[in-house]
């Protein structure tokens, strides 16, 4: 009995010791995964900072101004220009057109055609000929399809 105790305690502290080597392994390779975790978050950061300043400048109102008046070749509004309260749309005209996903209208857009009513399936079912022989398919002449 003391013999089986004995190799019991043993296989157990061998497992015991197996387990804790494993474990310890196991932490090692999650710390070194966690610290290059680290590193490309903190290379993200940078590049988000560098991003941002790149964004700013690229945003500035003086840059863009100076590419506008060098590409877009633009003037100064004259008085005539302008519209008055008079030349707006009324509603009917704005029924006419469809908006895009920017609120601004696109195209001619049909009023939509009202629905044909029960009444008008009903006679259109009355005027169709429905036991008239088909155009489609001649009638058989005599003697011809039997046997």
């Amino acid at each position: 009995m003391t013999k089986i105790m004995t190799a019991f305690w043993f296989v157990m502290t061998v497992l015991i010791g197996v387990g804790t080597y494993w474990i310890s392994h196991e932490v090692e390779r999650l710390e070194r995964r966690y610290a290059s975790i680290q590193s490309e978050i903190l290379d993200e950061q940078e590049s988000i900072h560098v991003f941002q300043a790149e964004w700013s400048y690229l945003n500035s109102p003086a840059r863009i101004e100076k590419l506008a008046k060098e590409y877009l070749k633009l003037q100064q509004i004259q008085p005539l220009q302008m519209a008055s309260i008079d030349n707006i749309p009324t509603d009917t005209d704005a029924k006419r057109y469809r908006l895009d996903k920017f609120g601004e209208a696109v195209a001619y857009m049909p009023a939509p055609r009202d629905r044909p009513s029960d009444r008008a399936y009903d006679e259109a079912a009355e005027n169709m000929i429905i036991d008239g022989p088909s155009a489609a398919i001649p009638a058989p002449a005599d003697g011809e399809g039997t046997q």
